[in-house]
C-alpha cells in the first residue's frame, strides 16, 4: 500500500528537481461541464485519446515524495538530536543556546515530539535501535532533562506518537530506511506513557503508517493486508488486533493499493491502481462500500478537514476530479471536469478551498508531438458548488508541489533542466491569492531538497546540498514578497525544523560532532556545532 500523506506536517520532503516560470494563462469555470475528448466512457480501464478512441490502458502511476523522519525535532522550546554514534541526545534550548547532552539506549535514531507539555518544556520519545528499546525524554522549562528507558519490539525502526501524547507505537516501517532482519516485521510495541507499561502485539503484514482517533479512543494501522483497528480502551488485552480488509479481493498486490484513513469520520478508503472503483471501510465494523468511478484514478487526496475526499481521472483530452463528501452524502460525489488537460494528482490545501492540479509523468512521451503535462499547473478555487480553474505553463517539467499552511502560496519543485548550462535546477514560488496567479523561478545549483514551511506561512525554508559541487546551503523565502535569501552552511544540509516558542527555524547538517544552525524571524543566524561533545557555541 502506498504511505498515507499526513495533511498536517509542516516539513515537506521533496525530490530533486528544477524550474518552473508563468508562461501563459489558460482556463475557464471548473463547474463539472462535460468536456469533449476526455474519458471514452465506453471503457472506464483505458485513457481516451485525442481522436477520441481508447488506449485500452490504464493511466500511468504518479509519484510522489515523503519526507524524512530522522532528523532532529523540536518540542516546547527545545531541540533534540541524537547522536548515533555515541549514544546520546543533544537538548539545545533555542532560546540562549545552552546545550545539554543526555544518555539514552544504543543507536538513537528516530525523535518523535510528545504533545502536550505546559509552557515551554520540552519532551520527546526516542528510538534506541542498537539496544531495542525506546528512550523518553523530559525537559523542565528550567533546561533539567529526565531520562526513562522501556523494552520494545526488536527491528523497529519508526514511531507514531498519539496526539495526546498518552501513547507511542514502536513498529518497523516498510518504508524506512532498513530492511527487517531476523524475525517479523509485524510485532509492534505500544507504550502507555501514563502507566509506564508496553504492550506487545501482531498485526498485518508490513505496516506503514498509524493513524489515531482525535479522541484518542483508538489507533488503526495501516498495513499490506488492512488496516488494525486497536482499541486503547481493551489494550491490555489486544494482542492480536482485528484486522479488517479495505480491498473486496484480499489477492490484490499492496503495492497497488492507496490507502487513506478519514480520522474524524473512521473511515479507511482505498483505491487501486488501474481500477475505476473507490472502497470505503467503516472502522471498526468493517462494513465496506464499492463506488463504482467513471474512469481510473491516479490519486485519492482527502481534505485536512475530513470533509471531502479528491479522486483526480487524468485524460489525455481533459481530465476529471471526483468530490466525495465525507460521510457519504446522497449523490456520492460529484464530477468536475477538467478541460484539455491532462492532471493525475491533487494537492487539497488546509483551507479546503483551494487545489493544485498537476501531474508528475509524460504519458506523451512517444514522439507523437503532444506537449508535455508536466508543464501545466492547474489552480483551483472553491466557488460555490463549483471551483473556478486557472492553467498556468511552466518552462520545466513538475516533479512536485508544496502548500503553505494558510493555504496562499506553494512552492513547485521542478525536474533539471537539460538547456541550462549552470543553476540547472530551480524551484517556483506561486501566489495562489490574486486573478491572475504570479510563478516566481528561482534558480539553484543543486537539486531542492527538504522544504519547510512556518505555520503561520509566512516563510520557507528550501535547503539546497551537491556534495561533488560543494553546495551547501539554504534558501530563506520571505513568502509575503518572495524575496529570496541564500544562506551558505558549513555543513551540508540534512533537514529542518521550527521552534514554535521561539519562532525559530532549524536547519540541522552533516557534521561529525554535530552542527545546527538556527535562524530567527528577523533573519538572525546562529550556529551550534559539537553538541555532540558538548563543546561549542558559535555565531
Amino acid at each position: 500500500m502506498k504511505p498515507l500523506r499526513s495533511a498536517w506536517t509542516l516539513a515537506l520532503c521533496l525530490a530533486p528537481c528544477l524550474a518552473a516560470c508563468a508562461m501563459e494563462l489558460a482556463g475557464g469555470d471548473f463547474d463539472g461541464s462535460a468536456t469533449e475528448g476526455g474519458w471514452d466512457t465506453g471503457d472506464s480501464n483505458g485513457i481516451g485519446t485525442t481522436d477520441g478512441t481508447s488506449a485500452g490502458e490504464p493511466p500511468p502511476p504518479e509519484t510522489e515524495d515523503d519526507g524524512d523522519f530522522r532528523v532532529p525535532r523540536a518540542s516546547g522550546k527545545y531541540v533534540y538530536s541524537a547522536s548515533e554514534s555515541t549514544d546520546s541526545v543533544a537538548v539545545i534550548d533555542t532560546a540562549n543556546l545552552v546545550i545539554d547532552v543526555v544518555e539514552v539506549g544504543q543507536g538513537p535514531t528516530v525523535v518523535e515530539p510528545i504533545p502536550g507539555q505546559p509552557g515551554d518544556a520540552g519532551s520527546v520519545v526516542v528510538l534506541d535501535q542498537g539496544s531495542n528499546d525506546v528512550a523518553v525524554l523530559r525537559t523542565s522549562e528550567a533546561g533539567a532533562t529526565t531520562v526513562e528507558i522501556h523494552k520494545v519490539t526488536p527491528g523497529a525502526n519508526n514511531l507514531a506518537v498519539s496526539p495526546g501524547g498518552n501513547f507511542v507505537f514502536v513498529y518497523h516501517d516498510v518504508d524506512g530506511p532498513e530492511q527487517q532482519g531476523p524475525g517479523s516485521d509485524q510485532e509492534l510495541s505500544v507504550l502507555d506513557l501514563a502507566a509506564g507499561v508496553t504492550h506487545r502485539m501482531t498485526v498485518g503484514a508490513h505496516p506503514r503508517d498509524v493513524v489515531f482517533a482525535p479522541d484518542e479512543s483508538a489507533a488503526w494501522v495501516i498495513t499490506a493486508a488492512g488496516v488494525n483497528v486497536i482499541s486503547f480502551a481493551a489494550l491490555g488485552d489486544v494482542g492480536k488486533p482485528p484486522l479488517l480488509p479495505v480491498v473486496k479481493d484480499p489477492g490484490v498486490d499492496p503495492a497497488r493499493v492507496e490507502v487513506q484513513i478519514v480520522a474524524a469520520e473512521r473511515l479507511a478508503l482505498a483505491r487501486v491502481d488501474g481500477e475505476p472503483w473507490l472502497a470505503i471501510t467503516q472502522l471498526p465494523g468493517g462494513e465496506l462500500t464499492v463506488l463504482d468511478l467513471p474512469g481510473v484514478p491516479t490519486d485519492l487526496d482527502v481534505a485536512p478537514a475530513g470533509d471531502f475526499a479528491v479522486l483526480t481521472l487524468p485524460g489525455p483530452g481533459g481530465s476529471a476530479v471526483l468530490e466525495v463528501p465525507l460521510p457519504l452524502g446522497p449523490g456520492m460525489f460529484a464530477q468536475h471536469d477538467v478541460p484539455g488537460e491532462y492532471v493525475g494528482l491533487a494537492s487539497v490545501a488546509a483551507d479546503g478551498d483551494t487545489m493544485l492540479l498537476y501531474t508528475t509523468v509524460n504519458p506523451f512521451d512517444d514522439g507523437g508531438g503532444q506537449p508535455d503535462p508536466r508543464q501545466r499547473i492547474t489552480l483551483a478555487r472553491r466557488d460555490g458548488d463549483a471551483w473556478d480553474l486557472v492553467t498556468l505553463f511552466v518552462e520545466v517539467p513538475l516533479v512536485s508541489v508544496g502548500l503553505a499552511p494558510d493555504s496562499r502560496s506553494a512552492i513547485l519543485v521542478h525536474d533539471l533542466d537539460p538547456a541550462a548550462s549552470a543553476a540547472a535546477w530551480s524551484y517556483s514560488l506561486f501566489d495562489l491569492t490574486p486573478a491572475f496567479p504570479l510563478l516566481k523561478r528561482q534558480s539553484t545549483l543543486a537539486p531542492p531538497g527538504p522544504i519547510l514551511f512556518t505555520p503561520e506561512g509566512d516563510r520557507a525554508v528550501v535547503l539546497l546540498r551537491d556534495d561533488l559541487a560543494d553546495v551547501r546551503k539554504v534558501d530563506l523565502v520571505n513568502l509575503d514578497n518572495f524575496i529570496v535569501k541564500p544562506l551558505l552552511l558549513g555543513s551540508p544540509p540534512e533537514g529542518a525544523g521550527y521552534v514554535d516558542p521561539t519562532q525559530k527555524v532549524f536547519v540541522s547538517q552533516a557534521h561529525p560532532t554535530g552542527r545546527i544552525t538556527f535562524i530567527g524571524p528577523d533573519g538572525d543566524v546562529q550556529t551550534v556545532t559539537g553538541y555532540v561533545l558538548n563543546d561549542s557555541v558559535k555565531d
